[in-house]
């Protein structure tokens, strides 16, 4: 079956990418550059092809990378006439004068190219002409060249036919203030296969940052994996050329999160709009792939959908759709108001219209200017919300179903859990959800806030009980799975000799994290139609990771360390020196957050008062920072730090990737290995 594209979905467009607090179209213009720069050198005028080839370039390209591409619009810009897909498969090209191979390093696409070299020359040979037959093979790397993979090539002979480059594609623009690497495997290979891969890319990503928007004065560092990469960071910058660095700066703060200090929200189910989105149907490159059968019968006959043909219908999910910019960060219950509300006020637009300018022209004779001006005005901006309106009623109801079929007996556990844990009634409920053979990551995302929040109370025998229960009534493939979970820290396993030793305290570790971050909220106080704090995302639990965010941004006092040491991990408050020409040129404020600990000394009335405009100067524009996840990040933390900002802080998130509790687990193991 095939997947089409819906025809309510909005068009690609990049003008929105210029309206953020940094202009994300330079790093666009950026990226679009370096694909020219490598498929430049790949170039023949066609009078001077040659009678055995045709055509002139074919561009075989990884699925997934022609995605990447495809996101920002760069296809074009591969100045191929042919663009086929990587499919770990031999392609005929023989009849183009240039095969550009555009892949990932990997050892296995050596071997198949390898071969597809081989064959091409050999027929190539075979042919009767004088002429020299001389054909062009290409391989672009993305994001880095591989010496495993230049000598896989030498060992098949084809090494010193090919020309080898590299795409340094790092971090795509995916929203005004959201950068990511769509590094899948980011998590797996960091914390798994403890490939520090992932790490230089990283830091490579940052460091061009820092050449298009300027050095970033004031960072942040906390874990281990954020660590190396800073430490990684630091050497490439020293090799930037000193002429390279005059660029003034735009971001004040940059903040290096590792996942491995909250694997707590990730297993949550959260409750805004996009954030389910995500959950139910998986959001990549800002569209989901919805299954065809899951619309009303009345939008598939609208739309002309075939269920016997489609399989699924591909969503766009762009900012400019206005309808999903004002509901994506809305609490599910208000998302189902406001969607009633727009059909009401689209029905009620069509009867003012039918009532005061249908009909005869004398019902329009004799009206003021100001009464037309004032309906146009209402229409248009009806028609910017309800351009989607019927698509975002169909997802919406979707997501209700799956609520109510899949997730709405976990939510009161999983709250029950972090509010007032206690270990029989979560052995029971586990029982439960094992016995009626619910969702499989719907379980193991229970088990694992249940071994998150419990500690020393859950023992290591009640542990080892759950396990087998799941591997009988699932699978012996399992044991993988879990295994790798436990390897990740998502599954917190029992230590049995500190659950031995251990007297019994009133206090766990995660009761000290709900004290010391805040994170939970009584319901009676968390109102999800006018929310006052980011509770309301997560059904009264705040995110610890963007709690720590805010703590470092907003509270800046003399325990910002202290704060950051109580998550595991290495803690790290650094400086980056900015030229002084460059200071001058700085957008937003010029104090560094690290001297706002110190305590200020008596001044004079003239140096106050300086201080006091240039403190006026500052505060008219916002300062920005940096947020950079390594490992992932959830919508629903996206929409807390979105929250978050205001007038006088606006955040740039930047992120490997993006994940939820299901994916990050789904990530860990070979899913053909599971029976999903």
């Amino acid at each position: 079956m095939s997947t089409k594209t819906a025809s309510v979905s909005l068009k690609q467009d990049f003008s929105h990418l210029k309206t953020g607090r940094i202009n994300l179209t330079i790093l666009r213009d950026s990226i679009l550059q370096q694909i020219k720069r490598c498929t430049n050198q790949f170039f023949t005028e066609k009078s001077n092809l040659p009678k055995q080839f045709t055509k002139e370039k074919c561009v075989v390209i990884d699925d997934d990378l022609k995605n990447l591409l495809g996101h920002i619009q760069a296809l074009n810009e591969l100045g191929a006439s042919d663009i086929r897909i990587f499919k770990e498969r031999q392609h005929d090209t023989s009849d183009y004068k240039i095969t550009l191979f555009i892949v990932r390093p990997k050892p296995i696409y050596m071997e198949i190219i390898a071969n597809m070299i081989k064959d091409e020359m050999n027929k190539l040979k075979q042919l009767k002409t004088k002429e020299i037959v001389s054909k062009q093979y290409g391989i672009i790397f993305v994001p880095r060249q591989s010496r495993v993979c230049e000598e896989k090539l030498k060992e098949r002979g084809v090494l010193g036919d090919i020309i080898i480059d590299e795409l340094n594609l790092d971090f795509l623009p995916m929203d005004t203030d959201l950068l990511s690497m769509e590094s899948y495997d980011c998590f797996r290979d960091l914390y798994l296969n403890k490939d520090t891969t992932p790490i230089f890319n990283l830091a490579h990503g940052l460091i061009t940052l820092q050449q298009l928007y300027g050095i970033i004065p004031n960072v942040f560092v906390k874990g281990d994996k954020a660590k190396q990469c800073y430490d990684s960071m630091m050497r490439m910058q020293r090799e930037v050329p000193d002429n390279e660095k005059k660029v003034p700066t735009q971001i004040e703060n940059l903040i290096l999160i590792d996942r491995s200090t909250d694997l707590i929200t990730p297993m949550m189910i959260p409750g805004t709009y996009e954030a389910l989105l995500d959950e139910v149907f998986g959001i990549q490159f800002n569209r989901i792939e919805v299954p065809t059968a899951s619309f009303s019968p009345d939008f598939r006959e609208a739309q002309k959908l075939d269920v016997a043909t489609q399989d699924k219908v591909a969503v766009r999910l762009l900012t400019t759709d206005k309808l999903y910019s004002d509901t994506r960060y809305l609490h599910m219950i208000t998302v189902g108001k406001t969607l009633q509300e727009g059909a009401r006020a689209q029905r009620q637009l069509r009867t003012d219209f039918d009532t005061n300018f249908s009909g005869s022209s004398s019902n329009i004779q004799g009206r003021k200017l100001a009464e037309l001006r004032e309906f146009v005005t209402r229409m248009s901006n009806q028609n910017a919300k309800t351009q989607t309106l019927s698509t975002h009623l169909e997802l919406a109801y979707c997501i209700k179903q799956e609520l109510t079929a899949t997730y709405d007996m976990y939510l009161a556990n999983q709250l029950a859990m972090l509010f007032s844990p206690i270990l029989q009634d979560a052995l029971r409920q586990i029982d439960e959800r094992i016995a009626w053979k619910d969702d499989i990551f719907c379980i193991l995302r229970y088990l694992s806030i249940i071994t998150q929040t419990l500690g020393t109370q859950l023992k290591r025998k009640d542990y080892d009980l759950i396990k087998r229960d799941i591997i009988q009534t699932f699978g012996l493939q399992y044991l993988v799975l879990i295994h790798a979970l436990e390897q990740v820290g998502i599954l917190s396993v029992p230590d049995t000799i500190k659950t031995a030793s251990s007297l019994k305290t009133t206090e766990t570790y995660f009761d000290r994290l709900k004290r010391e971050f805040n994170l939970l909220q009584d319901d009676q106080t968390v109102s999800v139609t006018d929310p006052q704090d980011i509770h309301y995302i997560y059904y009264q639990y705040a995110p610890l990771i963007i709690r720590l965010i805010e703590k470092i941004v907003f509270q800046a006092t003399n325990n910002i360390q202290d704060t950051m040491n109580i998550l595991p991990g290495v803690s790290l408050i650094d400086t980056q020196q900015v030229p002084m020409e460059l200071k001058r040129h700085r957008q937003g404020s010029t104090a560094s957050l690290s001297s706002l600990n110190k305590t200020t000394k008596p001044q004079g009335q003239q140096q106050q008062q300086q201080q006091q405009q240039q403190q006026q100067q500052q505060s008219s524009e916002s300062k920005v920072t940096l947020v950079v996840f390594i490992g992932g990040i959830t919508y629903g933390e996206i929409a807390a730090l979105r929250f978050l900002a205001d007038q006088n802080h606006d955040f740039v998130i930047a992120t490997t990737h993006f994940i939820n509790g299901t994916n990050l687990m789904k990530s860990l193991v070979d899913v053909s290995l599971l029976p999903l």
